[in-house]
């Protein structure tokens, strides 16, 4: 099971035994991407770069494949996470480990 996955996994479990709080955080995170002052691919980026400086396998995965299919190419995910690591260093810069593997996913 890829990063990706085991993250779908885990909102499924919190939908299943903690279904208020998951309606909250769904609702708070749609209403986030509601706007329209920033295209929804721009905000996926974005989330990359954060997934990248909150160390988040999963998060990461997700994000990457989500701006992916909003049609960010490597190039633009590449650089949003390497924004992550001109703002967090040497440890950041390890989790880009975790943005080549999805890209190899996605793009080969």
């Amino acid at each position: 099971m890829n990063s990706a996955e085991k993250a779908t996994q885990a909102l499924a479990y919190l939908q299943k035994y903690s279904p208020d709080m998951y309606a909250k955080y769904l609702e708070f995170t749609k209403k986030l991407a509601e706007g329209d002052t920033l295209p929804h691919k721009t905000l996926e980026l974005i989330l990359v770069a954060c997934s990248v400086m909150s160390q988040c396998e999963m998060c990461i995965a997700l994000h990457v494949e989500n701006a992916a299919t909003l049609g960010a190419s490597r190039e633009e995910i590449l650089q949003a996470a390497n924004m992550a690591v001109a703002m967090g260093g040497s440890p950041k810069l390890m989790y880009l480990m975790y943005v080549f593997e999805a890209l190899e996913e996605l793009f080969e």
